[in-house]
């Protein structure tokens, strides 16, 4: 669905609502981004019209309605144009009353005419812009919105920035987010209150920190952002959510490596900082970043325990399981997390044999050992110090190399002889047809050569003889 098909469809829906004697406004995101030359932005759409009145006279011409928060003025819209399928969500201008502690959701709305009212509520100046989609007019009710896009700057829509987060404390998330998909600065009000007021998250759902997390991680990908003060999008948002304090309240386990201080001749950076830092250098997948991020998590609690960090990688594992599964992430990048976490110290000082590599990289499987690959050098990039030789990576992917070009098996299904052929051999059903399969495996991994039907009968007929 493209935007100008989009933009066709929301001028239809305007003309709708100006049928009826009322201005339908284009807000929010898609209004900031058209101003900055940006693709994307979620079409929303907003009036005076109460949201059961604009429901009647929208389903009147023959459009579906979803009531999707009546309480908050907001309805979800169906359109189809020219065979595009539509969604807009229209909200009525409002102004919103929240309970102490930010925790999201108004307890009490009250709707209005007036748009300088509703963009009172809204989270930042930038995105507290309105477009008057029959004039084509962009409206600034803050008076700061056009400007602060000019300079490139993340400020309250509030006049009082603590108002603009008391609302809502993820904003103080967002406004990290933003910051980096955007390459703004944030201006020293909001910065200053969103530093006293990171408390405001602890009542915040762990989901919605999690999405925001994900997206802070991934902020060089949308929108191609370049670096600023020489850090990539993504480590700057999280550099913020750290000189804010916020980190603390969306990853605990991880902040407790703040001002934990490592050997100089290695780090130039406490754990956290070097968390963060190597994060900055992993590809962009979202499961190598969290690895990253969290791969020396296990740091603070093993120096703790014995005075050392020997061990962390195995404390690291549960403590990364344990953040993740606290921000209620899948069970699938909790376990690939996790795991790489737990695997991150193999072969550190690049000693190991080829036979002890290709080991590993069977049991961790490809897709795996690649990723671990690329955590190595997001470890050592993320130093702070020259990297120096980086032996252990570079024989790993020299290895895994010769792996794919060997045709090495990964698995006991990439073996030219089945389990039910060994089950024979032993004269039915036995839990030592797996066992059988796995030694011929590490054989194979060893000597791909011998991965023929004929050799591997003669080797499993040998294992089954000895068994």
């Amino acid at each position: 669905m493209t935007a100008d098909h989009e933009m066709t469809g929301a001028a239809r829906l305007s003309r709708i609502f100006a049928e009826a004697g009322a201005v339908l406004y284009l807000v929010g995101g898609k209004v900031r981004n058209i101003a900055l030359g940006l693709p994307g932005g979620d079409f929303d759409v907003c009036s005076a019209v109460l949201p059961k009145e604009a429901a009647k006279m929208l389903r009147e011409s023959g459009l579906t309605v979803i009531e999707k928060a009546l309480a908050l003025g907001t309805i979800e819209v169906h359109l189809t144009h020219g065979g595009q399928k539509h969604i807009f969500e229209h909200t009525t201008l409002r102004r919103d009353f929240y309970p102490e502690g930010g925790a999201h959701r108004p307890y009490q709305v009250e709707f209005t005419d007036d748009v300088a009212v509703d963009a009172r509520r809204r989270d930042f100046t930038i995105n507290a812009l309105y477009q008057n989609i029959e004039m084509s007019k962009v409206i600034d009710p803050t008076g700061r919105g056009l400007r602060d896009i000019q300079t490139q700057t993340i400020r309250a829509a509030a006049e009082d920035p603590a108002e603009t987060l008391r609302d809502d404390g993820l904003r103080i998330m967002r406004m990290a987010r933003f910051a980096a998909e955007l390459g703004f600065g944030i201006s020293d009000d909001l910065r200053a209150c969103a530093a006293a007021h990171a408390h405001l998250l602890d009542d915040i759902s762990a989901e919605r920190k999690y999405q925001e997390l994900q997206r802070i991680l991934m902020a060089d990908v949308k929108y191609g952002a370049e670096d600023v003060d020489g850090m990539p999008p993504h480590r700057r948002g999280l550099q913020i959510l750290r000189d804010t304090g916020a980190l603390q309240y969306v990853l605990p386990n991880l902040w407790e490596g703040s001002g934990v201080q490592q050997s100089e001749k290695y780090h130039a950076y406490d754990v956290l900082g070097h968390g963060i830092a190597s994060c900055g250098f992993a590809p962009p997948v979202l499961i190598l970043r969290l690895a990253a991020l969290l791969h020396d998590i296990g740091k603070p609690r093993a120096l703790q325990l014995s005075g050392k960090m020997t061990g962390h990688d195995e404390l690291g594992q549960a403590l990364a399981a344990r953040e993740l599964n606290a921000l209620r992430a899948d069970n699938r990048t909790k376990q690939m997390v996790s795991r790489l976490v737990g695997s991150h110290m193999f072969d550190l000082q690049g000693r190991a044999k080829p036979k002890t590599i290709r080991k590993c990289a069977v049991h961790l499987g490809r897709d795996m050992f690649e990723m671990l690959i690329a955590l190595r050098r997001a470890d050592f990039a993320g130093s702070g110090k020259p990297a120096g030789n980086n032996d252990s990576a570079v024989r790993w992917q020299t290895e895994l190399d010769r792996m794919i070009r060997d045709n090495v098996p990964w698995s006991v299904g990439d073996l030219n002889i089945s389990g039910s052929e060994i089950s024979k051999m032993l004269g039915g059903a036995s839990p030592k047809v797996g066992e059988v399969l796995n030694q011929l495996l590490w054989q194979c991994v060893s000597r791909p050569a011998v991965n023929t039907t004929d050799s591997l009968r003669k080797r499993a007929a040998s294992l089954v003889k000895n068994t």
